[in-house]
């Protein structure tokens, strides 16, 4: 198996690296493989004493939701899941405190989000791109893909960036057992912060995992498909539950702009 930075191992080589391997996978799921299995670690409870909350109605796609999270956009180290109800048409965030909030919204086979990655205008050049992703793709070596699908952020030094990122693996997976779980990728999707500290360039600085996926059986393997939609970013909560009516997310993303502009 290929690991790391593109080292080779043989099937039966690196002891140490396939320990790593069984604790990692261990200490996010729990049990045999049977579907998606998220730590709940990852996950901030309801405010007992808040009111405020989000709902919706999905149109569009014409798929149940998996799962739905929300991301303050001021704290970034909580996120909520919210509940889906109506077979999955339907989800609802409550106890949520007062602020603005940014959503990912997974199905399947694909994840829609309206994550606010900066609020200056985006001055990354092609080279602090490519630098980016060579940055992130030298991180955490468990992973073996990775996916930058929007990253945002200033040029220059002490710049800094913020990425949507998906990481994959593809490779060697074992159970605390030490049993090889067969047919079985491991997948993050998360935010990550880089900043330009000069000689050195580009570097990774924090991250904030907001989905980890055990991808068995019959389950979409690979990388998920992405969609940005400004409709899921920066909703405002009060002390009431903001009701965002009949939710469709294939709708051009323009139009989306128009419908909210000043409602929100």
């Amino acid at each position: 198996a290929r690991v790391g930075g593109g080292r080779r191992m043989r099937r039966g080589g690196s002891r140490a690296l396939q320990v790593a391997v069984a604790l990692l996978v261990g200490s996010a799921f729990a049990g045999q493989p049977s579907g998606t299995v998220q730590s709940t670690r990852l996950y901030t409870p309801p405010d007992p004493t808040a009111t405020g909350g989000i709902r919706a109605k999905l149109v569009l796609p014409n798929q149940p939701v998996e799962a739905v999270f929300a991301m303050p956009t001021q704290d970034t180290s909580k996120v909520y899941k919210g509940e889906v109800t109506g077979g999955g048409k339907e989800f609802v965030f409550r106890g949520l405190p007062v602020g603005k909030y940014d959503l990912l919204v997974l199905f399947a086979d694909c994840f829609w989000e309206g994550f606010t990655l900066t609020r200056e205008p985006d001055t990354l050049t092609d080279r602090d791109r490519a630098a980016i992703k060579e940055t992130v793709g030298r991180a955490v070596p468990f992973f073996d893909t990775k996916e930058i699908h929007r990253v945002a952020g200033t040029t220059g030094e002490a710049g800094k960036a913020r990425c949507v990122l998906q990481e994959l693996r593809t490779k060697l997976i074992l159970a605390q057992s030490a049993e090889e779980l067969k047919n079985t990728q491991i997948r993050s999707l998360k935010l990550a912060w880089l900043e330009d500290v000069g000689a050195t360039g580009w570097q990774l600085i924090n991250s904030r995992e907001l989905v980890r996926q055990e991808v068995t059986g019959a389950m979409p393997k690979g990388v998920l498909p992405h969609h940005y939609n400004p409709r899921l970013g920066g909703i405002r909560v009060t002390d009431e539950v903001k009701d965002l009516g009949l939710l469709n997310l294939e709708r051009a993303a323009e139009e989306n702009r128009l419908e909210i502009s000043g409602g929100r």
